[in-house]
C-alpha cells in the first residue's frame, strides 16, 4: 500500500511538564508530562507508565505523544514511583505493585476537566507490562489497551531465559541503561530545588541490577512478578515482533485474554513497528483507529481480521486469520530419518550468529547466516521439501538424554547452504524424554529448501557459557504447527508516512553512530560481541528543548571456549549534560559481570566536583 500522507493533524499541542499526580500515600506524587490538544475538549486520555524518565523522552520531543495530541488525544507519560521526577522509593524491577502507579494516573486523569472520562493505556516493552498489570486491576475509566512487545514472565523471558542465568541483556545492556537513568541529573528543570532533592535521593538507591543478579533462576520472586492477564476484560490489541525477545510473551498475552482482542505480529525486532527498518508499517494510524473505536465509539470503517500475521520466508506477505494459531493441523517429523551431523565435542560459545534478537539493539541486529553455529552443534537436516510449508504457531522438539541445559533452534536451509533462523528455544532440567518449546513464528519454507533442527549446550550471549557435558543428546521429533495459506486473507498493512515518526535513536536534533562487531581471538580461543554507539541531542531542533545531552556507550560480551567460567559481559555508558543554567555534568556508569560475580559502578561530576563515586557488588 502507498505511504499515508500526513494530513490528519487537527490541533496544536500544549505541553505541561512535570505535572504532579497524587498517590494514595499522602505527600507522595508521581511526575508526568502531559500533552494536550490545543482546543476546548474534553478529550480521551492515553496513559503510558515507565521507569525510563519522562524528562529524557522530552529531550527528543516525545514525538509519539505529540502525534496523538495533534489528533485529539491527550497523552500522559508518567515516571514510576522512585524513578525520574517522581517521589518515593522505587520498587524492585517488574514488581506487581507498579500497577498502583498506573491506577493513580488513570484515576487522576479521568477526573480532569480536559478529559472526557474515557482512558486508554498503552506501551511497549516495560510499558506493556504496566499496561497489562493495570488492566488486570480493572480501573473504572479504562476502556481499552494496546500492549506492544512485552513479556508476561520477566524472570524466564528476560532475566533468566528458560530458567538459566541470563548474561548480556539483563546484566549489561539493560542494567547499564537503567543505572544511567537512575544517576543522570534532571534534564528538564535542573535548577528546581525539588528536582535536585529527588536526584540526590536517587543517587542513594540500589540499582536494578543487584536485584536481577541476587535473585537467580528459581528464586520465588520471579513467580510473584509474572503478569496474569486472565483478569483483563477491556478490549486489547497485542503486538508482537517475530525477531523480538518477547515474542512468546506478547503472543501468550493474546492467547490468555478473555475480552475483545486482536493480534498483529510482524517481522520486527525490539522496536516500534513504524520505526523498524525492516517492513515498517503505519502503526500509529492503526493505533488511532483502535482508540477511535473503543474510546470515541466511532465506526472506523475497517473490517480487519482479528489476527494479522506477517509471513516470513521467501514469499513475504501479510495474511489475516480468524484465530491464533491458524487452522491447518500439526505435522510430526521423525528426525531419525534426517541427515545428522555433529562435531566431536560441543562448543560452549555458539549463539552469536543468531544476531541481536535476544540482545535488543534497536534498529539493527537481524539473525546472520546460521551455518557457522550449525557446524559447531548437533544438527538434523531434512530432505528438500517437495512443496512450500507454512509454519504458524509454536514448534517443539523432543529430546532423549538431554543435557541439564539445552538450546534448540529451527532453521531454513536454502539450496546454496545458507541457514536462516526461524525460531529458537532454551530449556533446563530435562530428564528422560524432554520437550523443548520454541518461540512462536509464522514462516513459509519454500519448495526445495530443507528444515534443520540445531541442538547446542547454550546460546551466547543470551545465557552464560558452561562446560558442555560429554556426548550429545538425541533429537527424536520435530512438531510443526502448519497453516493452510488458502484460509488466510491478504491484508497488506499501511506504510508509514515519510519521514516516519522518530524514536529515541532517530530523534530530531540527535546525531548518532553505531557499530556491531563479532571478533574471534584465535590465540586465546575466545569470541566476542561488541556493540558501540553514541548520540548528541541538541535543544535547538527539539520542541521546548533546554539542555544538550551527549551519550557514548560500549558493550562487550566475551565467551571463553577453554574456560567458560571466565566469560564476561561488560558495559560502559558515559553522558555529558550542559544545562541551560550553565552547569556542566559528566555521568559514567559501568557494569561488569560473570556468571558468579557482579560489579556496578557509577560516577557523577558537576563542574569539577565529585557528587557520586560508588560501587555495588553482587
Amino acid at each position: 500500500m502507498p505511504a499515508r500522507t500526513d494530513t490528519d493533524r487537527r490541533h496544536g499541542v500544549v505541553l505541561r511538564r512535570d505535572v504532579r499526580i497524587p498517590t494514595l500515600e499522602p505527600g507522595i506524587t508521581l511526575s508526568a508530562n502531559l500533552f494536550l490538544p490545543d482546543g476546548p475538549g474534553p478529550f480521551p486520555l492515553l496513559v503510558t507508565v515507565l521507569p525510563y524518565r519522562r524528562d529524557v523522552s522530552a529531550l527528543t520531543g516525545s514525538p509519539t505523544e505529540r502525534w496523538f495530541a495533534e489528533r485529539g488525544y491527550a497523552s500522559l507519560l508518567v515516571d514510576m514511583l522512585g524513578t525520574g521526577s517522581s517521589d518515593g522509593v522505587p520498587r524492585p524491577p517488574f514488581d506487581a505493585g507498579e500497577a498502583d502507579d498506573a491506577l493513580d494516573a488513570i484515576r487522576w486523569g479521568a477526573r480532569q476537566a480536559w478529559c472526557s472520562g474515557a482512558v486508554g493505556m498503552w506501551g511497549g516493552s516495560y510499558g506493556a507490562i504496566t499496561t497489562l498489570r493495570a488492566a488486570a486491576r480493572r480501573p473504572d475509566a479504562l476502556r481499552a489497551i494496546i500492549a506492544l512487545e512485552g513479556p508476561l514472565d520477566p524472570g524466564r523471558e528476560f532475566v533468566h531465559p528458560g530458567g538459566t542465568r541470563g548474561a548480556f541483556s539483563p546484566l549489561a545492556s539493560w542494567a547499564m541503561s537503567t543505572l544511567f537513568n537512575q544517576v543522570l541529573p534532571p534534564v528538564d528543570d535542573f535548577a528546581d530545588p525539588d528536582e535536585q532533592a529527588r536526584w540526590h535521593r536517587r543517587l542513594t538507591f540500589a540499582p536494578y541490577v543487584l536485584d536481577l543478579f541476587r535473585n537467580g533462576p528459581g528464586s520465588p520472586v520471579w513467580a510473584r512478578r509474572r503478569i496474569d492477564v486472565s483478569a483483563v476484560e477491556v478490549p486489547a490489541l497485542c503486538v508482537a515482533g517475530w525477531r523480538d525477545l518477547f515474542v512468546d510473551g506478547a503472543v501468550r498475552a493474546y492467547e490468555s485474554l478473555r475480552g475483545p482482542k486482536a493480534l498483529i505480529a510482524g517481522p520486527w525486532m525490539h522496536v516500534m513497528p513504524q520505526e523498524c527498518p525492516v517492513t515498517p508499517i503505519d502503526f500509529l494510524a492503526i493505533a488511532k483507529s483502535w482508540w477511535d473505536r473503543w474510546l470515541l465509539g466511532e465506526d472506523t470503517g475497517t473490517d480487519a481480521p482479528g489476527v494479522r500475521l506477517y509471513v516470513q520466508g521467501g514469499r513475504p506477505r501479510w495474511l489475516g486469520f480468524g484465530s491464533w494459531s491458524p487452522d491447518g493441523g500439526v505435522r510430526t517429523e521423525d528426525l531419525a530419518s534426517w541427515q545428522r551431523s555433529a562435531p566431536s565435542t560441543p562448543d560452549p560459545a555458539t549463539g552469536l550468529q543468531s544476531g541481536l534478537w535476544a540482545t535488543p539493539a534497536g534498529q539493527f541486529g537481524l539473525p546472520l547466516d546460521q551455518h557457522g553455529d550449525d557446524s559447531r552443534s548437533l544438527s538434523y537436516t531434512s530432505p528438500p521439501l517437495p512443496g512450500p510449508r507454512l509454519i504458524s504457531g509454536r514448534p517443539s522438539v523432543t529430546l532423549t538424554g538431554p543435557w541439564p541445559r539445552v538450546s534448540v533452534k529451527l532453521t531454513d536451509v536454502d539450496p546454496a547452504g545458507r541457514s536462516v533462523l526461524i525460531c529458537a528455544g532454551i530449556a533446563c532440567d530435562g530428564e528422560g524424554e524432554f520437550i523443548v518449546p520454541l518461540t512462536p513464528t509464522t514462516y513459509e519454507v519454500a519448495a526445495g529448501h530443507r528444515l534443520r533442527v540445531v541442538v547446542a549446550p547454550g546460546d551466547f550471549p543470551r545465557v552464560w557459557p558452561q562446560e558442555p557435558p560429554a556426548g550429545w543428546p538425541v533429537a527424536r521429533e520435530l512438531t510443526l504447527p502448519v497453516a493452510d495459506p488458502a484460509r488466510g486473507v491478504a491484508c497488506p498493512m499501511p506504510e508509514p508516512p515519510e519521514p516516519a515518526p522518530a524514536g529515541l535513536d532517530e530523534a530530531p536534533g540527535a546525531d548518532q553512530a553505531a557499530s556491531w562487531e563479532v571478533v574471534e581471538d584465535l590465540l586465546h580461543d575466545t569470541v566476542s560481541l561488541r556493540l558501540a554507539g553514541g548520540n548528541r541531542i541538541r535543544p535547538d531542533t527539539v520542541p521546548g528543548g533546554r539542555h544538550t545531552l551527549e551519550v557514548e556507550q560500549e558493550l562487550v560480551a566475551t565467551a571463553h571456549r577453554l574456560d567458560p567460567g571466565a566469560s564476561t559481559t561488560t558495559g560502559r555508558l558515559t553522558g555529558t549534560v550542559d544545562t541551560a543554567t550553565g552547569a556542566h555534568l559528566t555521568v559514567e556508569v559501568t557494569v561488569t559481570a560473570t556468571a558468579t560475580t557482579l560489579d556496578a559502578h557509577a560516577k557523577v561530576v558537576q563542574d569539577g566536583a565529585s557528587l557520586l563515586d560508588r560501587h555495588w557488588r553482587g
